[in-house]
C-alpha cells in the first residue's frame, strides 16, 4: 500500500499561527494542550492541503491571522512515493496554488493528499440540514474523482445562469423559449453528479453497516440515496410542469443541489429517531467505512484528522477507532488530557505539547 504522508507543515497568519514550522511525524501524532490552544486549527490546515478550502466550512477572509491580509499554507508531502511542496497564499478574495513551485490550478490539487476528518460537529451529517450531507458527498467524492468536482463546477455555473434567466423571464427582459438550451445542459451534467453520488453511497452502505454492528450495535444501520429526480426523462418531465413556478421563485427547483442522503437504523431515520450515541456511532461508523474504502479502491490510506474524537466515545466506540488506527498510516489526534485516551493507544504515538500561552511552539513531550 502506497504512503500518504504530511512530512513538514508551515503557516503564516493562519488563525492563531502568525508563523509555525512543524516537522511531523509518521504514525500516530496525538496534540495535546488547553481549549483554545489552536489544536483544531492545526487539522483544519492540514485539511486545507487536501480539500483547498476550510474543514469548519469557515470562509477564507474568517482564517486570516487577526489583522492580516493574507495567509500562507505550505506542505511538503509524499504521495504515491514522490515528495511533493504544496504551496496554497489567500490574498485579495484569490487563492493560488503552487505544485513543487510550478503553479497550477486549485483542481490539480485533489487526490494528491487525501484525508480523513472526524470532529464532535460531524454530527451535523446525521441530524443537520441536506445542506450538510451534499457538501460531505461533493468534497469526498472529489478527492478521488476529478471529473467529478469539474462537473459540479460545470453544474453550478450552469444553475447560476439558468436562475438568473428565470427572474430575468419573471420581470419580462427575457423569454421561455430561452430556458431550452440551459434544461438540456443543466441535466446532462446533474445525471452524471447524481450517478456518481449513487454509486458512491452504493459503495460505503455495506461497509458502514458492518462497522456498525461491529461496535455490538443492536440495529442494522443503512444509508439510502434520496436524488431529487429518477431519471432524466423523470427530471425534464418534471420541469416542463414547474416551469412556471420556477419562474415565479427564481430558482430551480429539481436536481442534485436539492438532494439528500439517510441514515436509516431499523427503518427508521436515524435524524429524528436515533439517540445522540446512536448518531455519533452512525457517523464514526461512516468514517471508518470511508477510510476503508479509499484504501479498497485507490490501494492508499488517507491521513486521518480525529478532533478530541475520543473524548465523546463509549468503549465499544473506542474500540471500533482503535481497531482503525492499527491499520492506519499517519493520523493527527487532538486532546486536552493525554489520561483521558485509551493508553495502548499512547505507546506507539508521538506526543505533542501545545500551549495557549505560546501558540505557535510545538513541542515534542515523549
Amino acid at each position: 500500500m502506497s504512503a500518504i504522508e504530511l512530512k513538514q507543515l508551515q503557516l503564516t497568519n493562519f488563525r492563531s499561527y502568525n508563523q509555525l514550522s512543524w516537522e511531523c511525524k509518521p504514525g500516530l501524532n496525538i496534540i495535546q494542550g488547553p481549549n483554545a490552544a489552536g489544536k483544531t486549527n492545526l487539522l483544519e490546515a492540514i485539511g486545507y492541503l487536501s480539500f483547498v478550502r476550510s474543514i469548519r466550512q469557515q470562509q477564507d477572509q474568517k482564517i486570516m491571522s487577526r489583522g492580516s491580509s493574507f495567509f500562507k499554507i505550505k506542505g511538503l508531502c509524499l504521495s504515491n512515493k514522490e515528495l511533493m511542496e504544496l504551496d496554497i497564499v489567500y490574498q485579495n478574495n484569490n487563492k493560488k496554488l503552487t505544485i513543487n513551485r510550478n503553479q497550477h490550478r486549485l483542481i490539480d490539487l485533489l487526490g494528491i493528499f487525501p484525508v480523513i476528518f472526524f470532529g464532535p460537529d460531524d454530527l451535523y451529517l446525521v441530524k443537520g440540514s441536506p445542506f450538510y450531507r451534499r457538501q460531505y458527498l461533493d468534497r469526498e467524492i472529489s478527492i478521488r474523482d476529478r471529473s467529478y468536482c469539474q462537473c459540479l463546477q460545470t453544474y453550478r455555473r450552469i444553475l447560476l445562469q439558468r436562475n438568473r434567466l428565470l427572474r430575468e423571464i419573471k420581470y419580462g427582459n427575457c423569454k421561455v423559449e430561452e430556458l431550452i438550451p440551459w434544461n438540456s445542459q443543466m441535466v446532462a451534467t446533474g445525471i452524471i453528479i447524481i450517478h456518481k453520488r449513487r454509486h458512491f453511497l452504493e459503495a460505503l452502505a455495506p461497509l458502514v453497516q458492518e462497522i456498525y454492528a461491529g461496535m455490538g450495535a443492536g440495529e442494522y444501520l443503512s444509508l439510502h440515496y434520496k436524488p431529487n429526480i429518477a431519471n432524466e426523462e423523470d427530471w425534464l418531465a418534471k420541469i416542463t410542469v414547474v416551469e412556471r413556478q420556477e419562474i415565479e421563485v427564481g430558482m430551480s427547483l429539481w436536481g442534485p443541489h436539492r438532494d439528500d442522503f439517510t441514515f436509516l437504523l431499523d427503518d427508521f431515520e436515524a435524524r429524528f429517531f436515533a439517540s445522540q450515541g446512536q448518531q455519533r456511532s452512525a457517523v464514526l461508523a461512516l468514517k471508518i467505512a470511508e477510510a476503508n474504502y479509499f484504501r479498497q479502491t485507490i490501494g492508499v490510506m488517507p491521513v486521518l484528522l480525529l478532533d478530541d474524537v475520543f473524548s465523546e466515545l463509549d468503549l465499544n466506540r473506542q474500540s471500533a477507532l482503535l481497531e482503525l488506527l492499527q491499520g492506519a498510516g499517519q493520523t493527527f489526534l487532538t486532546t486536552t488530557e493525554i489520561a483521558r485516551l485509551p493508553q495502548n493507544l499512547i505507546c506507539d504515538a508521538t506526543l505533542w505539547q501545545l500551549d495557549g500561552d505560546n501558540s505557535d511552539i510545538l513541542k515534542i513531550i515523549n
